[in-house]
């Protein structure tokens, strides 16, 4: 299989072409960080690549603005990115007919409390921020421009080594760093998450792409869901912290406090998680004390 991944050199996109190579399959990486000529938000630079590939098997859209802060401080960029550049790849892999697997987020679902979401059953709720109105919306012009053995990926909580610390930044990443550094450690009242450590996440992708033909499936755990306040205890622990770091805040406005997901689809394809949670933030804490202060990587 040959498969193009945008947004390769990004978190998600380097642990998936890497479970890619070692499986066999060819990739290559469209990124803004690669090339400046990998910007697609430019009709004429995405007609240009996929004219380039149109012997790919797949198109594994990646590249994106993610995160409920940023979605709401650059709504513009926002929308630009997850649902114009989205039009833009989709439509390229529609006339090439290549097979596109579209990054959405489990954010579609909204907010529904203690109830599991199922791909098709839902419960489903308006997205209550603009990150997931614009991946949902980014999910139908997948469906009007490339339908043809359309993959859906509904990504939730993956985490581990590549992902920088700081504001708006994942919170198992942003508890480990502040511990390390001796800061606040601020944690929303209620808030309950499954991780799912990011080889079992991009693990899964994979066998989706092998496996099927298409279809929407949720990627990550259903079976791990651990407050937010022990995560930052954990955290505290493996940094040896001092006492006291550890604050509990109420959740903002347009936070999903609580999510669950149902995995069945892609349990059904053989997929077990095989990364608990202490090992994962032990494995992620490897890469977080290459960090400098602010999060980013040291020089």
């Amino acid at each position: 299989m040959k498969a193009v991944v945008t947004g390769g050199a990004g978190f998600l996109g380097q642990h998936l072409s890497f479970e890619l190579e070692q499986a066999g399959h060819e990739v290559v990486v469209i990124d803004l960080a690669v090339s400046r000529w990998h910007d697609l938000r430019f009709p004429e630079i995405v007609e240009g690549v996929f004219k380039e590939h149109s012997d790919a098997d797949v198109c594994v859209h990646l590249a994106a603005k993610v995160g409920r802060l940023f979605g709401e401080e650059e709504p513009m960029e926002t929308i630009t990115d997850n649902v114009g550049m989205t039009a833009l790849v989709a439509q390229a892999c529609g006339k090439h007919k290549i097979r596109l697997a579209y990054a959405s987020t489990s954010e579609v679902y909204g907010d529904n409390g203690e109830k599991p979401c199922d791909e098709e059953k839902g419960p489903w709720t308006l997205p209550h921020n603009l990150y997931g109105i614009s991946k949902l919306f980014g999910e139908d012009v997948c469906r009007h421009y490339a339908p043809d053995g359309l993959t859906i990926f509904r990504f939730s909580m993956p985490y581990g080594p590549g992902l920088p610390a700081g504001r708006g930044r994942a919170a198992i990443i942003n508890m480990l760093h502040q511990a390390l550094h001796d800061k606040q450690i601020p944690v929303h009242k209620g808030a309950e998450r499954s991780w799912c450590y990011v080889t079992d996440t991009v693990r899964a992708v994979r066998m989706v792409l092998e496996q099927t033909k298409g279809g929407a499936f949720n990627i990550g755990r259903d079976d791990a869901a651990v407050p937010m306040m022990l995560v930052a205890e954990l955290a505290c622990e493996l940094a040896d912290a001092r006492p006291g770091l550890i604050e509990e805040i109420p959740a903002p406005r347009m936070q999903t406090v609580v999510k669950r997901l149902s995995t069945e689809k892609i349990r059904s394809l053989g997929w077990k998680p095989e990364v608990d949670l202490i090992e994962g933030m032990v494995k992620t804490m490897e890469w977080v004390v290459t960090l400098d202060e602010q999060g980013a990587v040291a020089a």
